[in-house]
């Protein structure tokens, strides 16, 4: 089942209401949409954030791949990983080899009439996932009380929809707002819920080591990368200061970089994106370190893709949500089968691979030039 081509199409989705982070404020997200045809015809997709210069890297090595067996994801991922000396080989490199790799398991998928989580030892049949919002959206922007009740009635918008767990943004506001912000959510859920916080690495030690002592008292789940992740000794100076388990991971690259924030104690909870760590192949050893050391796992964004990873693995123990609704992740509009969370349980979608169909004509919508 030799390689005959491999596509590459970068396209720019916008949002409906631009979302405030703790370090920056987007308007649109960005998706590089991936195709690989054997010569019997059998195609895989798959997507990845999406960088000009991942499309850039596909369309220069992608060389490599022809006549190569689709069955071969080992083989493949090392070649293309060593040959490519001259690039950073982490961030483009690694979101290229993940679209790359989680096509290639699509087709193998379809080839064996199953889907990927099968294949890779099925260890359920759903999993939890966790409602993922809480953003600071330009409509209430100027307005403490309108981003207190944003959030509350989202998150309780979310229960009523059968979530038992959630997430929420920090960072934006005052360490004080946010400190309300919580307070507020933890009382609309109630104490059976889990919850979980945000950073997107917006604090340093100073602000956010006293903020965590604060929010202790609100029985979060986790605090997701609190400071920049530039320096993992930031990291283990916030995880050894509070009790509030840290998690971390999104932004990171390959197992040598996971081997050191687990070797230095930064994080309880290892929050690998698929789409960003090297596919499904990498994610798969990810799991075997996490697993030697205890540790829990929960794939950051994409849950209709991740959720292979989800029923695959015993140690991930929960997925991301974050539907077309919400507006924030918003790779589902060329998605023509979203997976949709019931009662806070994800199942994979129906059909081998997985079981994604592409809104071709979504992808010609939004295609960047």
């Amino acid at each position: 089942m030799k390689i005959k081509s491999v596509e590459t199409t970068n396209v720019r989705i916008p949002l409906n209401d631009p979302k405030t982070f703790s370090t920056k404020k987007i308007f649109y997200r960005d998706y590089t949409v991936f195709v690989i045809t054997t010569e019997s015809g059998l195609q895989g997709w798959s997507f990845s954030w999406g960088l000009p210069a991942v499309k850039t890297f596909i369309d220069q090595y992608k060389e490599l791949l022809i006549g190569e067996n689709a069955y071969a994801v080992e083989k493949i991922w090392d070649k293309v990983f060593r040959q490519v000396d001259r690039w950073d080989r982490s961030g483009i490199v690694m979101r290229a080899l993940a679209g790359i790799d989680m096509a290639l398991w699509d087709i193998i998928g379809k080839a064996a009439n199953l889907p990927i989580y099968k294949i890779m030892g099925g260890a359920r049949e759903e999993i939890e996932a966790y409602h993922s919002g809480g953003y600071y959206p330009q409509s209430c922007e100027g307005s403490t009380k309108a981003i207190i009740d944003y959030v509350v009635n989202e998150m309780g918008t979310a229960k009523e929809k059968g979530f038992h767990s959630f997430k929420m943004k920090i960072g934006p506001a005052s360490p004080a707002v946010d400190l309300e912000r919580v307070k507020q959510v933890r009382r609309a859920i109630g104490p059976d819920c889990k919850l979980m916080v945000d950073a997107n690495c917006g604090y340093e030690p100073e602000v956010i080591i006293p903020l965590a002592k604060k929010m202790e008292e609100y029985d979060l789940t986790w605090i997701e990368e609190p400071v920049p992740l530039d320096d993992l000794r930031k990291c283990e100076r916030v995880a050894k200061s509070t009790s509030i388990p840290i998690a971390m991971g999104e932004n990171h690259f390959g197992r040598w970089q996971f081997r050191d924030i687990i070797e230095r104690d930064c994080a309880s909870v290892i929050q690998a994106d698929p789409t960003v760590c090297g596919g499904f192949t990498e994610y798969r050893k990810l799991s075997g370190m996490c697993s030697a050391y205890g540790l829990r796992m929960a794939p950051h964004c994409f849950h209709d893709i991740s959720v292979q990873m989800g029923l695959a693995m015993p140690n991930v123990t929960i997925l991301e949500y974050m539907d077309v609704a919400g507006d924030s992740i918003n790779v589902q509009r060329i998605i023509e089968n979203p997976v949709v969370a019931v009662n806070g349980m994800v199942r994979a979608p129906e059909g081998p691979g997985h079981g994604l169909i592409m809104d071709k004509a979504a992808v010609e919508r939004y295609r960047l030039s």
